[in-house]
């Protein structure tokens, strides 16, 4: 090779080292950048001159050109990045799920003895206690309505806490979508830049690719994603299966809100059917635009317990629940009441009835499980305002059951119908049916309708108040009988309806309790799956950061290995300088030397 021609081989030399010297110098400068993957710098050869072609017994004489800066390539693992924010969405599933359990646990305030629920109902049974003793005493009757009134007021403290973080939750809700969206858009802005850069198939955007993934992480925790890269750099992103990130176009997460309730729901613009309602109003059909179905149940071979918005979802649920929420199964028909006689058409009636009953039973069963049960917001709800509801029907119906035995004339309100302590605050809790003046035309008026938002005629702890007349005058129980005798069995029944065990917190319990444990159940639910919750949640975590640990061990700096191929980088460029030096020498020496003679 003439030594001009050595000369940028020399060069070759020079250059690839410096380029390889910056490319570690800026993986040490970016060791604490978080989203940084390391880079690697890839050297090849230059292609060889050939001097003289050899025969088959002598090898053919080549000359070198130098060493070329191939390319600079970020060191990851596909599979690792999969794996991890796969898990990684998984475990933001859970944590959200544990932080709500918590939530609901600070709002049950059993911590604190002096104005919590449970204190409150406490106190209510210790005086129902205190009245079966002396039921005509005043003091202890007006002591009765005090400590209901207290135990509805906190009743009404709880279920509104309830409600005020499911509408916390649907704030985050709208701010969590509006982040998906802002990461969709820099995503695709990424692939454009990437794009113009990698398109000459020479140079590398690295750090851009940093971003990227980095915000690729981030959205794992939000969501499922999919992804793929195709030939022009450029990301393709899924969520829930359906297109987000598609070539120039990002497909935004629209969100619907529901007129009753004000819960956002997110879907797809594109899957949405709009129509015209019966007002001429233009409407929206989302039933098959949904990106998240929260019917679907919760597990992980389905991947349904992936991400921090699903979560929430879940979580907040699609309404405010009640009591009507949770199925009640139906009474096994009594062939005793017809002496046995199986045949009476009554019977038979009542058997097809309750054959109805049950199959109405079992799909309101399998709604619960799907919807109710799997929101901690909504199973609490309802959970808790069952409780409310059997406290108030319990407690009235002792009363009504007096005033029948009397005919009308004993616990009676002002107007003649049965005197009740808890009241609907917007209707009637009794109508009245047939000839004025009979006491037995007073029906129990408890109405559940096809509407569950109309809570009006309900006994519903939205809907209830202390009786008015018993707040003013708590002497009008009496608790004394026409004849002027102490109604001691009233105020035992009152006792007996707090012990019967005849209660469930919903039809997947079958463990019956009574009025004055159901509330201690209905805790030790939320507490046993709150632990459970934080239990997967803890194993997740740790499986986030052993995952994260060996993506780290391929994407990280190693100072020692960097500074290791700083070494040897600069002795190549080193090297290569003094070949240099050599050539020109060489050079020096043939021009100055041998070309005076």
């Amino acid at each position: 090779m003439p030594l001009m021609g050595a000369i940028y081989v020399g060069t070759s030399g020079l250059q690839t080292g410096q380029n390889a010297l910056n490319t570690t110098a800026h993986n040490l400068s970016n060791m604490d950048t978080q989203g940084y993957v390391r880079q690697q710098v890839y050297l090849g050869n230059r292609v060889y001159n050939t001097i003289k072609q050899g025969s088959v017994s002598v090898a053919s004489q080549q000359v070198g050109l130098g060493v070329s800066y191939d390319k600079v390539r970020q060191v990851r693992d596909y599979f690792l990045d999969l794996s991890y924010r796969k898990e990684n969405g998984r475990a933001a599933f859970y944590a959200t799920a544990y932080d709500a359990m918590n939530e609901v646990e600070d709002l049950l305030d059993e911590l604190n003895d002096d104005a919590s629920f449970h204190q409150a109902m406490t106190n209510m049974w210790s005086t129902i206690e205190e009245l079966s003793k002396t039921p005509d005493d005043t003091a202890v009757q007006r002591m009765l309505i005090q400590n209901c009134s207290s135990f509805l007021t906190n009743a009404t403290q709880v279920y509104q806490g309830l409600q005020d973080y499911q509408i916390e939750l649907n704030v985050k809700i709208k701010e969590k979508v509006e982040r998906i969206n802002e990461l969709g858009h820099n995503i695709l802005k990424l692939n454009d830049e990437i794009r113009k850069i990698e398109v000459g198939g020479i140079e590398r955007a690295n750090d851009m690719r940093d971003t990227r993934n980095k915000y690729l992480d981030e959205l794992s925790g939000l969501c499922r994603v999919s992804y793929s890269e195709n030939i022009y750099s450029a990301v393709t992103v899924q969520i829930e299966g359906q297109d987000f990130v598609a070539g120039d176009t990002v497909y935004d997460i629209e969100l619907y809100t529901d007129a009753r309730t004000g819960f956002y729901t997110p879907y797809w613009k594109l899957n949405a059917k709009p129509y015209v309602d019966e007002n001429g109003m233009d409407q929206i059909d989302i039933s098959g635009a949904m990106v998240f179905k929260t019917t679907q149940l919760i597990s992980s071979d389905r991947n349904t317990d992936i991400g921090e918005l699903r979560s929430m979802l879940y979580v907040r649920g699609d309404k405010v629940a009640n009591f009507t929420d949770i199925p009640v199964k139906p009474v096994v028909p009594d062939s005793s009441k017809y002496n046995g006689n199986t045949s009476d058409p009554l019977y038979i009636a009542e058997v097809e009835q309750y054959a109805e009953d049950l199959k109405k039973y079992e799909e309101d069963v399998e709604y619960y499980n799907k919807t109710i049960a799997q929101s901690v917001c909504m199973n609490v709800q309802a959970e808790f305002d069952q409780l409310i509801h059997n406290v108030a029907i319990a407690v009235n119906d002792v009363l009504y059951k007096a005033w029948e035995a009397s005919k009308g004339t004993y616990m009676a309100a002002d107007d003649g119908s049965p005197l009740q302590i808890f009241m609907k605050s917007q209707s009637d809790g009794y109508r009245k049916e047939g000839t004025a003046g009979d006491y037995t035309d007073w029906v129990y008026n408890e109405e559940v309708l096809d509407d569950d938002y109309l809570t009006d005629t309900l006994y519903s702890i939205p809907n209830l108040i202390i009786n008015p007349d018993l707040i003013r005058e708590a002497g009008k129980m009496k608790f004394r009988k026409e004849d002027g005798t102490v109604d001691y069995e009233t105020a035992k029944a009152l006792v007996d309806a707090f012990d019967a065990d005849i209660y469930r917190l919903n039809p997947n319990v079958a463990t019956r309790c009574s009025l004055n444990t159901y509330y201690t159940n209905l805790v030790s639910q939320v507490a046993n799956s709150g632990a459970v919750y934080k239990n997967i949640s803890e194993n997740q975590d740790k499986t986030v950061a052993s995952l994260d640990h060996k993506r780290e061990q391929v994407i990280g700096v190693s100072s020692d290995e960097e500074l290791t191929n700083m070494v040897k980088f600069q002795n190549a460029f080193n090297a290569s300088s003094r070949y240099i030096n050599v050539i020109d020498e060489m050079l020096e020496h043939i021009i100055n030397q041998l070309g005076t003679r």
